[in-house]
């Protein structure tokens, strides 16, 4: 049920087109589709036996070994066990090559050619045809490949398939002569320059052992790196003694300066205390003057011999002090230039170590560096030849390899392959069979599928209503109620009278129940009924809804708004057609005037009244409609589809509920479809569709063709077409499934019932 105001798309969960329902097809066509392919393929039978022809078939098998013999090589694995089927099934493929096929027909004689294949073809052509007509298959659980070709004629169809296997065999050895020819070029071009890549190699390292003058380019043969360790160690040691000296010249110096400040006055008394000569004149000097003093004794001061005696007395100690005096500076000059000799010979010691060392070790560190460099130009020669050494061994390994490779080459060429003739096809003595299988097959295919074909296009073009699920595809929800045929086959419109038990009947009184529960949920009181189509049973529904409303609700008034034939007063057995809608809606009479009442359990009447002439106008509609909704709990009006009538429309402006009802198997899709978008872009409250199967069902062409077989199936005599049938050897199994449909041809598909025709039809007026 939809409530929802109209969207932009008044449908917008429905679907345009009906669905396809494969099982209603099975269910409707599926017996007629047998009885009439089984009839044509019947038909078809002797035609197939004046077109058959004999056909001869040849068999050749190929053998592929997933091992074969090793010829010395490494390089490749020859075994194919991991990919076996995917290779023989290329194999398979690629033999049906067109040059493979161009190949074979050219090798085939003038005769053997046109025992094949039609006189003065194209050779390509021949080819495409041999594509056609020959068959390769790997046999399952075996390493063969089997090559077969029929035909009408048994000449030629040996030597296709031998040729076919001799030339698919030499394609493949000159592909691998080809594809060895190409790596025996790139290998040989390798080959060469890697040979001048080696001799130019040795031909630096033989310039580089000259240089360096060693052969072995390890870093224990750098003599110059062991030289310059050796003068490293001296330079250290040079370094020490440079130091020690400068610091003894230091020293040395240091005491100079200080001896200097020293005074030697005491050395030189000392030297001048130990010299003989001056003690031994002190001592003659000593004595003389004692002596002479002794003879100045008793002389005056003034005496000439005293003072004679005095000066020489003071002469000889002048002479000893000016000899000691001398031999004082004598003694001093020894000594002050012995310490300054002394001093300066331990400087000039001192220095010329000092500077000796500092010599050596300057000397030593430039043939140190001079050693250095020539260690380094030793390291990089000996890293170069290194280098060039381990180049030219792996140059010499690849070189090896490639004169493997080459040789194994040139073996392989000459080994065998994986694909071999196992054995070759020989002429057929007797026919294999005939093209009347084949023949039946298709003939088959073409009478059953043809019939199929053709019904399958009427059920798409057959627009009918045919199941709920139809209604559900359309509106986008399932029908509210579905209304069976009657089991009693009693007419709609009395079954609540004559068969309350029938499933119709209660399934009518369902749908009074569900319409009493919307009315307790929101008050719905006016439920329209209207058909997509006239004769869909909606007045019927309408009629037995207000009935069974009746019974569940005190006050029901039924409408009748459709014009009916008959009309609803005459088969209530009223003698005349009382005032009605029509007389109350121009003014004429009020509701109490034309309203029959019903009594108790059953409904009033509002007749649809006597006919009118020109158009009755509506305009009391909305005031009449207002003043029975106040009187009554429910009001059923019976509608003109409304497709047909702007009335319906009017009233769906003023109802709650707009049942829509669609007759099963005779309402079309697509105006059930129109219907609910009138509905529903009138904003109606609420559309409640219902599927009825009570009333007559509309039949298409189709549908009255099938009601009954042909009569002339019946009359059919197949034992004597079944029985030459059977003496086709190749055609039993399929003829006794022929011979078993064609017998139950007799027992065909019963015509099939439409509904009841209970329903009152309604014209317009």
């Amino acid at each position: 049920m939809m409530k929802d105001n109209a969207p932009k798309e008044a449908l917008p969960f429905g679907k345009p087109n009906k669905p396809i329902d494969i099982v209603g097809f099975v269910k409707r066509y599926g017996l007629f589709v047998l009885v009439i392919g089984a009839f044509l393929f019947t038909l078809t039978v002797p035609l197939v036996l004046l077109i058959s022809k004999p056909n001869y078939e040849v068999h050749a098998l190929m053998r592929i070994d997933p091992v074969i013999p090793s010829v010395i090589t490494k390089s490749e694995d020859p075994s194919i066990m991991n990919y076996y089927s995917d290779y023989s099934n290329t194999q398979a493929r690629r033999m049906m090559d067109f040059d493979v096929l161009e190949a074979t027909v050219k090798k085939l004689t003038p005769d053997q050619r046109n025992a094949i294949f039609p006189p003065n073809l194209p050779t390509a052509t021949c080819a495409e045809i041999a594509g056609i007509i020959i068959k390769i298959n790997p046999v399952p659980g075996t390493h063969l490949i089997d090559i077969s070709v029929s035909g009408p004629k048994k000449k030629g169809l040996a030597p296709l398939v031998n040729s076919l296997m001799r030339v698919y065999l030499d394609k493949m050895r000159r592909g691998n002569e080809m594809q060895d020819n190409e790596r025996l070029v790139y290998l040989k071009n390798e080959q060469q320059a890697l040979t001048n890549d080696i001799a130019a190699i040795e031909e630096k390292l033989n310039l580089l052992t000259k240089e360096i003058s060693t052969a072995d380019f390890g870093e224990d043969n750098n003599i110059a790196s062991k030289r310059a360790d050796e003068l490293q160690q001296a330079s250290v040691n040079a370094f020490t003694e440079r130091i020690s000296s400068e610091n003894q010249l230091r020293e040395a110096e240091k005491n100079s300066q200080q001896l200097k400040k020293l005074s030697l006055d005491p050395m030189v008394e000392e030297r001048v205390m130990g010299d003989q000569s001056l003690h031994s004149t002190s001592s003659w000097t000593y004595q003389q003057q004692q002596q002479l003093r002794s003879t100045t004794d008793g002389l005056t001061q003034n005496n000439p011999d005293r003072i004679y005696v005095e000066q020489r007395m003071k002469a000889m100690r002048d002479y000893e002090k000016k000899l000691q005096n001398e031999v004082r500076n004598s003694a001093k000059m020894i000594v002050y230039g012995k310490r300054d000799y002394e001093q300066k010979r331990e400087l000039i010691l001192s220095k010329n170590k000092a500077e000796k060392a500092k010599s050596t070790e300057e000397e030593l560190l430039k043939e140190l560096d001079k050693t250095r460099q020539e260690s380094v130009r030793i390291s990089l020669g000996l890293h170069l030849g290194e280098a060039l050494k381990s180049s030219l061994k792996h140059k010499r390994d690849l070189l090896d390899q490639i004169d493997t490779r080459i040789h194994e080459l040139e073996l392989e060429g000459k080994a065998p392959l994986h694909v071999a003739i196992e054995s070759l096809a020989r002429e057929p003595e007797s026919p294999a069979g005939s093209n009347t299988k084949k023949l039946m097959l298709v003939f088959f295919a073409i009478s059953f599928g043809s019939v199929g074909v053709l019904f399958a296009a009427v059920d798409f073009l057959d627009n009918r209503i045919r199941r709920k699920e139809d209604i559900k595809a359309a509106l986008g929800y399932p029908p509210a109620k579905e209304i069976p045929e009657s089991a009693e086959k009693k007419p709609l419109l009395d079954v609540l009278e004559l068969a309350p038990g029938d499933p119709a009947a209660q399934a009518i009184r369902s749908l009074a129940v569900k319409l009493v529960h919307e009315n307790r949920q929101s008050g719905s009181k006016i439920i329209l009924f209207s058909g997509v189509e006239r004769q869909t049973g909606a007045t019927s529904l309408a009629w037995n809804c207000a009935r069974a409303l009746g019974s569940l609700a005190p006050k029901v008034l039924l409408i009748e708004a459709a014009t009916n034939a008959p009309p609803l007063s005459k088969l209530n057995g009223l003698a005349k057609e009382p005032a009605g809608v029509r007389e109350l809606l121009a003014g004429t009479k009020s509701p109490e005037e034309v309203i029959v009442s019903g009594g108790e359990g059953s409904p009033d009447m509002l007749y649809h009244g006597e006919a009118a002439a020109g158009i009755t106008p509506q305009q009391r509609l909305p005031g009449i409609l207002a003043a029975l909704r106040e009187r009554y709990d429910f009001i059923c009006i019976d509608a003109p589809p409304v497709l047909e009538s702007n009335l319906t429309e009017n009233l769906a402006l003023h109802a709650d509920i707009v049942t829509l009802v669609a007759l099963g198997e005779s309402t079309m899709y697509r105006d059930l479809r129109a219907a609910a978008e009138v509905f529903v872009r009138l904003e109606v409250p609420a559309i409640m569709p219902i599927l009825n199967w009570g009333g007559p069902a509309k039949s298409s062409t189709i549908d009255r063709l099938l009601e009954k077989p042909p009569e002339f199936l019946d009359r059919i005599e197949t034992g004597k077409l079944e029985a030459l049938l059977r003496n086709l050897p190749s055609g039993d199994r399929l003829f006794d499934l022929a011979a078993s449909v064609l017998a139950s041809l007799k027992k065909a598909a019963k015509p099939k019932k439409s509904g009841p025709s209970g329903n009152r039809q309604r014209t317009n007026p």
